[in-house]
């Protein structure tokens, strides 16, 4: 009875159940003691546990990320390859239409001297039956003048 008087009213059991601590949640809020259940982890092991399940969503989230953005490099390195591929596709067909113009070109200036040669040709001969024509008169007019006719 002298042991409960020194420690109070209480017997010696009971205080030392007032002892055990609460455990607290980061948010400051403590947890009510349910001893009901009794198969409950222990507050350190669900720290523990939270902070494994927050390492493992950061390690999925970062993952997640990771993949992203290997994802959105391989895009880019496919769109590069795709622009640099229709670049090489222009140029082809660029060149090949420079060549199809030349060629114009060339059949152009082949068909404007054909047709040059030609009228010049037809020049000639307009200037030949001209002067055969000036020579006929001028023999026939002589011919009238003398009186020969």
């Amino acid at each position: 009875m002298q042991s409960q008087e020194l420690h109070g009213s209480e017997p010696v059991g009971a205080a030392g159940r007032k002892k055990q601590k609460r455990s607290a949640d980061p948010s400051g809020r403590e947890e009510p003691d349910d001893d009901g259940g009794g198969g409950d982890e222990p507050p350190r092991r669900s720290r523990n546990t939270k902070a494994a399940q927050t390492s493992t969503t950061t390690s999925a989230i970062r993952g997640l990320l990771r993949d992203f953005f290997e994802q959105q490099l391989r895009l880019d390195v496919q769109r590069q390859e795709m622009m640099a591929r229709q670049a090489q596709e222009r140029l082809f067909f660029e060149e090949q239409w420079r060549q199809s113009m030349r060629r114009i070109e060339q059949e152009r200036l082949m068909l404007e001297q054909a047709w040059v040669e030609r009228e010049e040709q037809r020049r000639m001969r307009e200037e030949d039956r001209a002067e055969r024509r000036d020579a006929l008169l001028t023999s026939l007019l002589t011919r009238l003048l003398q009186g020969d006719l």
